[in-house]
């Protein structure tokens, strides 16, 4: 089996970032797993090339797994557990509506800590929609770099679409491929998809806004968009975005985990790795079963056990990324 992971460079930022002469560049994801590592995997992208400065912001339990950094704290909310600073450590939708206004909060000390810092370019996410202001406060131009990919971006549309009295919209409209989008396309979502994000992209939340409102305010205010994406895999999607969005859109790659050589064995001396690669190595081509639900969703141990009586049943070779169960403290 061949384990060869190709490492797609962010050359297209690093060639802006050359020509602008950025040289210190200040990254703030929001604060779930899932935007928190393609931003780390930027940060290492752009550091690799030796003339950038890197300062990446986060909250003090979510960098504990991440190199040592010294953010700044979450203010204590009546409604936020002790210790709660990612999505991962919350337990349903409310607790995330508290978590977003704590991330509202860091307003103030962020820029008091960009004042200190100085960067040349801040690189931020959807939630803090506060940072263009902020930079064009102290005069340092800001990109939003979506963790989305380009074809979810073409399906929710211009910023203007977004600002529209959507409050009487179905989630019907979500379910068909949008007339803006002029090439052969399969971008759309299944109704029970369409409820959740019609909610969120067209009903206000705890924090006063939606992520309609906090998309509008992102492209509008950036200088210019970075995308999660590739362009030999969605070209067409990108230059869609340069017309939607009417300013820079930069396709900057998948950003994979860094590898120090061809061989995703070289990654880890651990032997699980080795016993997991070498049990891989003896299965027939497209025979082996990935299951993975992201990096926060938990499971039930109810869940747990009906998934494993599908996989048994199959009777197929399977791989599966397990967290620890909902409720079990083991």
């Amino acid at each position: 089996m061949n384990t060869t992971v190709r490492v797609l460079p962010s050359s297209a930022l690093l060639l802006l970032s050359r020509r602008l002469q950025f040289t210190i560049v200040l990254l703030f994801p929001w604060l779930a797993f899932g935007h928190i590592i393609p931003f780390l995997e930027l940060s290492k992208s752009l550091a690799s090339n030796g003339d950038i400065q890197i300062s990446f912001i986060s909250t003090p339990s979510t960098i504990k797994r991440l190199p040592p950094i010294h953010p700044p704290s979450l203010r204590a909310l009546d409604n936020l557990p002790a210790g709660c600073e990612a999505t991962v450590d919350l337990k349903d939708g409310q607790q995330t509506q508290d978590l977003k206004i704590a991330y509202d909060l860091l307003q103030a000390p962020i820029e008091t800590l960009l004042n200190q810092i100085k960067p040349d370019l801040i690189i931020f996410d959807l939630i803090n929609c506060w940072i263009p202001d902020v930079g064009a406060k102290i005069d340092v131009p800001t990109a939003f770099f979506s963790v989305y990919y380009a074809p979810s971006l073409a399906f929710v549309g211009p910023p203007w679409q977004c600002k529209e009295s959507n409050m009487e919209r179905t989630p019907e409209y979500l379910t068909s491929v949008p007339e803006r989008i002029p090439f052969p396309s399969r971008v759309a979502c299944r109704y029970h998809e369409a409820v959740g994000m019609n909610e969120a992209l067209n009903t206000k939340d705890a924090t006063g806004l939606s992520t309609g409102d906090r998309l509008v305010k992102v492209v509008e205010g950036c200088n210019f968009v970075l995308l999660k994406s590739c362009t030999e895999l969605y070209g067409d999607y990108v230059n869609l975005l340069k017309d939607l969005y009417q300013k820079p859109v930069l396709s900057i790659g998948l950003l994979p985990p860094h590898v120090q050589d061809s061989s995703v064995r070289s990654i880890s001396g651990d032997s699980s790795n080795s016993e997991m690669f070498h049990w891989l190595d003896k299965q027939q081509p497209k025979t082996v079963v990935y299951v993975s639900f992201g990096s926060e969703y938990k499971m039930s141990i109810e869940e747990i056990h009906v998934l494993a009586f599908g996989l048994e049943s199959s009777e197929l070779p399977f791989l599966w990324v397990l967290r620890k169960p909902e409720g079990n403290q083991r």
